[in-house]
């Protein structure tokens, strides 16, 4: 597989990020700050809808597995979902600020019919990529690439989105990054095709679908470590915003602090083949679990009485989230030949859609816990907070996701599925 070609992959990835990113990030500040939602209120939303638009997607993996067309299992997702995906994402950030109940009804529709179209672009587009290439080594290298671009696509949208809202609207945002977004996905859509000796496993039904995955013992822990790497990283999406306008009086640096971010995560990305080629996956990825739990508890101590050290703090904790995401992605293209070794099925879309199932609930968890967090802690938009509020942002920003990223590390001790026994499972498919 040349590099031109994994780039060409990339690019939805970057496309599917820099909504994501949006709205991951930004949809809470908007509904709390923007639409006077309480933080409260906006919590329970979070979870209801995420956990709800969660259950859609091992729908959605069953639907991709079942799929046959001119352009494959994975492509026609790629070409006919993007549009409908954009015009949600503009739709779910033109919701009016009118009564409370009628603001708050129509944020509920909005963000569940985006997350259901998130879930039918994103799910066909992971599996793809276990359809690429049965090399375990490879693999590394395939995801890296539009992990990286997912990375640039996510943080960087956290760096640009609040002076481009201040000089234009957030409406105006949305259209931006939904073009792009769409532009970018249906590059690799034309330029990005399955294996020719790919063979799609026969179909299979929501009965069969259940037991196909609870017989995969690698890609259940694989799926834990990855919730809760996520319900960390999710803490840390949506906090800043409020921590740094809040606790620095530094609302104009939160794209500088994105920033230093930004650039150690996606080092870290490109770092991880290097890493896991040296340590072994599963090492590589608790390598990056340590260093994510050791700065939540050196920034927490360092308290924030100036921002230079937490900038420190976020730059080093980059680099150990970039090369934990990346290789935990790689692992779980993996556990596709191992379900095919245990079963005899081969269930991209069940695998990767439990993945997206995985990131949804982590997503809402997340938020809902960060803003639970604020509502608990006294948090009031747009006025003074309390040394209790404060503190509490402080705690929520740092230490608490360090305590889930130790849990995080648990599921890989039992994880035995290396770079060995993979290779070993890939050559005796291959004779059978």
């Amino acid at each position: 597989m040349g590099w031109s070609t994994k780039l060409a992959y990339g690019w939805g990835s970057l496309g599917n990020n820099i909504i994501y990113g949006f709205v991951a990030t930004y949809l809470a500040l908007f509904y709390t700050d923007e639409l006077g939602i309480t933080a409260a209120a906006a919590s329970l939303l979070f979870l209801v809808v995420r956990v709800v638009d969660a259950l859609f997607d091992p729908v959605m993996g069953l639907l991709v597995d079942r799929t046959s067309s001119r352009w494959g299992r994975f492509r026609p997702y790629l070409l006919f979902t993007p549009p409908v995906l954009g015009l949600l994402t503009v739709l779910a950030f033109s919701v009016p600020k009118l009564d409370e109940s009628t603001t708050l009804a129509l944020a509920y529709l909005s963000y569940l019919l985006w997350g259901l179209s998130f879930s039918a672009m994103d799910v066909p587009y992971w599996s793809m990529s276990a359809a690429l290439t049965l090399d375990a080594a490879e693999r590394t290298s395939l995801v890296m690439v539009p992990r990286t671009l997912a990375s640039i696509g996510f943080i960087g949208v956290n760096i640009v989105t609040l002076p481009l809202v201040a000089a234009l609207s957030w409406q105006a945002v949305a259209i931006v990054y939904a073009v792009t977004a769409i532009i970018l996905t249906w590059i690799t859509f034309a330029r990005v095709r399955e294996r020719e000796d790919y063979v799609p496993s026969p179909h299979y039904g929501a009965r069969e679908m259940l037991a196909l995955f609870a017989r995969n013992g690698p890609l259940l822990l694989l799926l834990l470590a990855m919730l809760l790497t996520e319900i960390a990283f999710t803490i840390r999406s949506i906090i800043p915003a409020y921590y740094l306008r809040y606790n620095f009086d530094a609302e104009t640096m939160v794209p500088a602090f994105i920033g230093v971010f930004a650039i150690t995560t996606v080092t870290g990305s490109l770092l991880s083949p290097v890493v896991a080629k040296q340590w072994g996956k599963r090492r590589a990825a608790l390598a990056g679990l340590a260093v994510t739990t050791v700065t939540s508890v050196g920034s927490w101590l360092t308290g924030y009485a100036s921002l230079t050290p937490m900038l420190v703090w976020i730059a080093i904790t980059g680099l150990g989230y970039g090369v934990t995401n990346i290789t935990l992605l790689s692992m779980l293209a993996d556990t596709v030949e191992y379900g095919q070794w245990r079963t005899g099925r081969r269930t991209e879309g069940l695998v990767f859609s439990s993945n997206i199932f995985k990131t949804k609930v982590a997503s809402a968890l997340g938020a809902s816990l960060g803003l639970a967090l604020l509502g608990v802690f006294g948090y009031v938009a747009n006025t003074d907070q309390t040394r209790a509020t404060l503190d509490g942002l402080h705690a929520t920003m740092t230490i608490v996701p360090g305590v889930i990223g130790v849990l995080a590390a648990i599921p890989l001790i039992w994880y035995r599925l290396d770079e060995r026994r993979h290779a070993e499972l890939v050559r005796e498919l291959e004779l059978a």
